[in-house]
């Protein structure tokens, strides 16, 4: 709920899916990991406008599980873990250009191993911690006056984290840490004009430092693109790509490229179609810098040289309608998502109050269905359903 006084309280969920492929020698491990995030914050705008001394705090608790497998020369078998943990945040904007952040956390859970020649009955496990913490800063170093002109932010950030595993009658006690600093800028120009709608052309390059037990050393990456609106026609296209450049620690390859195409003819009431059409190529596409700051680890650079072979479209389709007297706008949407391991169905549904003062209401609900993109693949496909209610007032 927002408040006279400039004060809004938020309480959002998150929920994601991801898999991980690595090998470390003759070892190779695979698996997937779900995880659930809850969160609630509370923000404080002095309603000057000016954007000093605006702040946000919150909470987070997260619940993460995870399952795969393990190969080795000789042997194999499978891993599962558990991890709960709660991450209190803050966001503190000290003026229009410069922005401070800050993160902390802790987790426990479980591990287990159980080798495939044992059994379930010789299940190995053990109590595992997690502690992390991470400040940033990001500012803008160039403004382009009045919305015309070269525009150029720094970012930059320092984190650690800590893991640790009990020492059990199966399993050795484990300790590894590690630590990340980063630095970057990105630069653009705003208020080019080409035909009917605006030109944004941008790039960007970063610079990070990893240390601890895991990928030691210098990384710089670097990417830029193209992005074109035109809001009276509600249409836009982007175009990205980026590289990583160089890293000390060998082997490592990671480049992507993306194009997008959005069209919504009336933005304003969220009435009537509206179209997204994405294919990406490779690695995620966003520039250098949005790339470095987004990763939480080097885990998604190992070296692949087809990587550029990856490729993934994905389509949404969306009409909006006035329902019950006017006051509300209902909207089916439907999406189709083609990669060279999945094809992903979804449908939902969303009902929106039209923004009445300071009131607004919004409940969305969504189902999915995932399967092998090939016939010849056993994996058995996957469903899911989510739904999300937030207000304010």
């Amino acid at each position: 709920g927002e408040t006279k006084s400039g004060r809004t309280v938020s309480l959002w969920g998150r929920a994601a899916v991801s898999r991980f492929d690595g090998r470390e020698g003759e070892l190779k491990l695979d698996g997937e990991v779900v995880s659930a995030m809850l969160g609630v914050d509370w923000s404080q705008d002095d309603g000057s406008g000016s954007g000093a001394g605006r702040w946000t705090t919150g909470l987070l608790v997260s619940r993460s599980v995870g399952q795969g497998g393990y190969r080795g020369a000789s042997s194999g078998g499978d891993v599962e873990s558990t991890l709960s943990g709660f991450f209190p945040y803050g966001r503190y904007e000290v003026s229009d250009r410069l922005t401070v952040w800050g993160v902390a956390g802790y987790g426990a859970g479980e591990i287990g191993l159980t080798p495939e020649t044992a059994g379930d009955a010789a299940r190995m496990k053990a109590d595992t911690d997690l502690a992390m913490g991470a400040v940033g800063l990001r500012a803008v170093a160039i403004e382009a006056p009045a919305g015309r002109g070269y525009e150029l932010t720094v970012k930059t950030d320092a984190m650690g984290m800590r893991t640790t595993s009990d020492e059990t009658p199966e399993l050795e006690a484990a300790d590894a840490g590690m630590t990340r600093v980063r630095l970057g800028v990105e630069g653009s120009y705003r208020g080019l004009e080409a035909g009917t709608g605006r030109l944004v052309p941008s790039a960007g390059i970063g610079l990070r430092r990893d240390g601890g037990d895991a990928e030691t050393g210098f990384g710089l990456d670097f990417g830029g693109g193209l992005a074109w609106s035109d809001p009276k026609n509600g249409v836009s296209v982007e175009v990205r790509g980026r590289g990583l450049l160089v890293h000390e620690s060998p082997g490592f390859s990671d480049r992507g490229l993306a194009a997008s195409f959005a069209w919504n003819p009336d933005r304003g009431s969220g009435r009537g179609p509206s179209l997204t059409l994405t294919q990406t190529v490779g690695a995620p596409a966003s520039d250098g810098v949005q790339t470095l700051f987004g990763r939480r680890h080097l885990g998604g650079l190992a070296a692949n040289d087809n990587e550029l072979d990856n490729r993934s479209l994905e389509l949404r389709l969306r009409y909006g309608f006035a329902v019950l007297e006017d006051r509300f706008t209902l909207t089916p949407e439907a999406g189709l998502g083609v990669s060279d391991r999945h094809l992903e169905q979804r449908l939902g549904w969303r009902l929106g109050l039209e923004r009445q003062g300071p009131t607004e209401l919004d409940l969305r609900l969504e189902a999915m269905r995932r399967e092998a993109a090939r016939a010849d693949d056993d994996d058995t496909p996957e469903h899911g359903i989510g739904l999300r209610f937030s207000a304010r007032w």
